[in-house]
């Protein structure tokens, strides 16, 4: 399926779990009575997942954007709240099509752990890649790579081994995707020389990486083989190793083909176009050896006959090995598909609305809780 580094949703865990109409109330008090930081930005963005889990985009968006507005101020005594809303308030607006919010909140993230926390910080560290992985999503390989690079060489000259290998498989990762095989191999052996390289931990990301760029050049039978060899993943959470590349919709394919040739855009939003947005949820078991079963389509957004190929796409998908009991079903995963234009102001309108080709968003809703904590 190539590559795909999706910005996950931040799922704030409250001291107090609250739902429904206790959320409500939450929130409401938050925004009229004011709250600490934490708690904002705990509520808010379960406020905001409530409704993005809906299909209630533009709510949700809306939603983050006041909190952030309400709480930016804040973010010297309580950066990490913060940049949690601000990751919130990008991953909705990407999959609502609001580039430009997007790009900008993914900023406000960064700049917000970078000035204040200490540069060895955990939440800093993990941040490293946000740049590069936006870029990625605005698909623009080339600046991604940039970006990726800048985190290694950064991270060699502050002897942060591990950081900086890291950053070197995504450029791997980056290659595979980019049809540069022979480069993301030279990139892989490149990590695999490094001292850091004998951690268990950064061993077994080498690991998946070396049979990600196998499996693009591998039929079902290698698959099969290489699955077996690189053995379980110690994680509870299966890594995806292969699946088909996504369908673009036909507009999408046309004015891809247009600009490798520095053509007219045939498909370009006109005056009176106003795109709306379509989304499925699929639920799927990944099994014990990898593969995947019982793909379906769990909810969506009006008709969903759409997404049938999306649900083929899961259904071949392929995934490290977890460990589980015999006659264990594995692992059950649930990813929201988000097909939509990108806000723009066409030609002849002054209005900037969603429009233009569909393109697809994913993200796992069964992405593990990350509890935001009052620590700097």
């Amino acid at each position: 399926m190539g590559l795909l580094f999706v910005l996950a949703m931040q799922a704030a865990t409250p001291d107090i779990i609250v739902s429904g109409k206790r959320l409500d109330e939450a929130y409401q008090a938050c925004v009229e009575q004011g709250c600490p930081p934490l708690r904002d930005a705990q509520v808010s963005i379960a406020f905001a997942e409530q409704q993005f889990r809906q299909g209630a985009y533009q709510r949700a968006r809306r939603t983050l954007a006041a909190a952030v507005a309400r709480n930016k101020q804040n973010a010297a005594i309580a950066p990490k709240p913060v940049a949690a809303l601000y990751e919130a308030y990008a991953t909705v607006s990407l999959h609502d099509g609001e580039m430009d919010v997007f790009k900008k909140a993914v900023g406000g993230q960064v700049r917000t752990l970078r000035e204040n926390l200490p540069r060895d910080d955990p939440a800093v560290t993990a941040a490293a890649f946000a740049t590069g992985d936006m870029w990625l999503a605005l698909r623009d390989g080339r600046t991604a790579e940039l970006s990726y690079r800048a985190v290694e060489r950064q991270a060699l000259a502050d002897g942060n081994a591990t950081l900086a290998m890291l950053a070197t498989l995504r450029r791997a990762e980056l290659a595979n995707a980019r049809n540069d095989p022979a480069g993301a191999a030279r990139l892989l052996a490149e990590a695999e020389a490094r001292p850091a390289a004998t951690d268990p931990a950064l061993r077994s990301v080498s690991r998946v990486v070396r049979l990600r760029l196998a499996a693009q050049r591998a039929d079902d039978g290698q698959v099969d083989r290489l699955v077996r060899e690189i053995g379980h993943d110690t994680s509870t959470r299966p890594v995806l190793i292969w699946g088909p590349p996504y369908e673009p919709t036909a507009e999408a394919a046309a004015r891809d083909a247009a600009a490798k040739f520095d053509l007219v855009n045939p498909v370009s939003a006109s005056s009176s176009d106003v795109g709306s947005i379509q989304w499925v949820d699929i639920g799927f078991w990944i099994k014990p050896d990898g593969k995947t079963d019982d793909a379906e389509i769990l909810r969506g957004s009006r008709s969903t006959g759409w997404a049938g190929y999306l649900v083929k796409q899961v259904s071949a998908r392929r995934y490290t090995g977890t460990d589980g009991a015999a006659g264990a079903r594995g692992v059950y995963r649930v990813e929201r598909f988000s097909l939509r234009g990108t806000y723009q102001t066409p030609k002849g309108s002054l209005i900037n609305r969603r429009a233009g080709p569909g393109e697809l968003e994913v993200l796992d809703l069964t992405l593990p809780d990350t509890t935001i904590t009052a620590s700097r």
